[in-house]
């Protein structure tokens, strides 16, 4: 059997780049615990879990990181 997914577990140089159109803009659709509907939660709740899902590598440094796209 496969081992369960881990962030924690994660080496240094991985991070993911999620492109938003606006800063403070979901990075996906994130389940938050607020209720069934995608909106549910405030923006700000959105965005922790959002960071929580994607956890950090083993230095520390967030694995998740937001890019405006220009």
């Amino acid at each position: 059997m496969g081992k369960a997914y881990d962030p924690s577990a994660r080496g240094n140089a991985q991070q993911a780049l999620y492109t938003v159109t606006t800063t403070g803009d979901n990075w996906f659709i994130p389940t938050t615990g607020y209720g069934d509907n995608p909106n549910s939660g405030t923006t700000a709740q959105r965005l922790t879990q959002c960071d929580i899902l994607v956890g950090d590598t083993t230095d520390g440094t967030p694995a998740g990181v937001e890019v405006v796209a220009s």
